[in-house]
C-alpha cells in the first residue's frame, strides 16, 4: 500500500489527466460501436429520410392515344387485277347465216389477263382499345373500272353462206371474252397496335363484288375468187351476264392521327373472289385515305 501510493505521489498532474483522457476517449469509442451494431440491426435503408435537394424515383402508368369509338372517311388509290378467263366457253355464232362456220367453243381457246385501274370509296368501322392493343369492325366500298379480255381467231376460205348457197366467202372469226369488275366491298376485322400517333394494322374479311361478263364472236367475210355473187359483211352475236363475286380480303395498312380526331390511312389490301360464271379474279391494291374518329 505505501509502495502503491507511494507510486502515485510520484506521479505529476499533467500525467493524471492524460490518463484520465485515454480513459473517456477508450469509452466514446466502445460506446460508438454499440451504437453502430444497434442502428445497422434496427433500420432500414428506407427509413431514413431523402437528402435535401433530391427527388426518389416514381414509375409513371403508360398512356395511350385514343383509337376506340366509330369512324368514317373516304379513300383512293390503284389496284391490279388477276383474271383468268380460261374456263370461259366461246358464244356463238347465232346468226342462221354463219351455221356453216359452226361455233366458236368447239376451237376457242381463252386465256388470262391482268388489268390495271384507279379505285376510290368510303370507309366506316367502330374500334375498342386496351392499352395498346385495338380491335375493330369496318364495311370498305371501292369502286373501280378493272376490264380483262381475251380473244381468240380463225380464218375461213371459199365458205358457202349461207348453207346451200352458191356464194362462197373468206374471213375472220374473232370470239372474245371479258370481264369489267365495277364495283367492290369488304367487312373486316382489323387488329392494331397503338404507338403513339401512329397504329399499324391487319386485317381479314369478307369480300363481295359486282361485275359484268361479256362474250362475242365478231364474223367479217368478203365473197372469194370466183364466187358468182355476195357482198362483204361484219355479224357480230353477243351475251352479257352480271354475276356477284364472292370472296375473301386480308391486308395491312396504318392509322396517323394529325389532329385527336383526324387520320391519315394507308393501306394494301388482297381480295381473292372466287369462281364465278368459270372466271376467277383476284385484286392486288394499294390506297390512300381521310378518316374522322366521332
Amino acid at each position: 500500500m505505501m509502495g502503491a501510493c507511494g507510486e502515485s505521489e510520484r506521479m505529476g498532474p499533467g500525467m493524471r489527466r492524460l490518463i484520465a483522457v485515454a480513459a473517456i476517449a477508450l469509452a466514446a469509442g466502445a460506446t460508438g460501436v454499440w451504437m453502430t451494431s444497434a442502428s445497422a440491426a434496427d433500420y432500414e435503408p428506407s427509413d431514413f429520410p431523402t437528402l435535401r435537394g433530391s427527388t426518389p424515383y416514381v414509375p409513371v402508368a403508360p398512356t395511350y392515344r385514343r383509337w376506340s369509338g366509330f369512324y368514317a372517311g373516304g379513300q383512293a388509290g390503284f389496284g391490279i387485277s388477276g383474271m383468268d378467263l380460261g374456263r370461259v366457253t366461246a358464244y356463238g355464232p347465232t346468226d342462221p347465216f354463219l351455221s356453216p362456220l359452226g361455233l366458236a367453243s368447239a376451237w376457242a381457246v381463252f386465256g388470262s389477263d391482268h388489268p390495271k385501274a384507279g379505285n376510290f370509296g368510303a370507309f366506316a368501322g367502330y374500334m375498342s382499345q386496351w392499352d395498346d392493343v385495338v380491335l375493330g369492325v369496318e364495311l370498305n366500298y371501292n369502286r373501280t373500272r378493272l376490264l380483262g379480255v381475251s380473244s381468240a381467231a380463225q380464218s375461213f376460205t371459199a365458205v358457202a353462206l349461207p348453207s346451200g348457197s352458191l356464194n362462197t366467202y373468206d374471213g375472220t372469226i374473232l370470239a372474245t371474252s371479258s370481264m369489267k369488275i365495277t364495283d367492290y366491298g369488304t367487312i373486316r376485322l382489323r387488329g392494331g397496335w397503338a404507338y403513339e400517333n401512329f397504329m399499324p394494322y391487319a386485317m381479314v374479311g369478307l369480300a363481295v363484288g359486282w361485275a359484268q361478263l361479256n362474250r362475242s364472236v365478231n364474223v367479217s367475210g368478203t365473197p372469194s375468187a370466183g364466187s358468182p355473187g355476195g357482198a362483204p359483211f361484219v355479224i357480230t352475236n353477243s351475251s352479257e351476264t352480271l354475276p356477284i363475286l364472292w370472296g375473301y380480303s386480308a391486308g395491312l395498312g396504318a392509322d396517323i392521327l394529325v389532329t385527336s380526331n383526324v387520320f391519315l390511312r394507308a393501306e394494301y389490301e388482297f381480295v381473292q373472289f372466287l369462281t364465278a360464271s368459270n372466271v376467277k379474279a383476284n385484286i392486288n391494291a394499294v390506297r390512300g385515305g381521310l378518316g374522322y374518329r366521332f
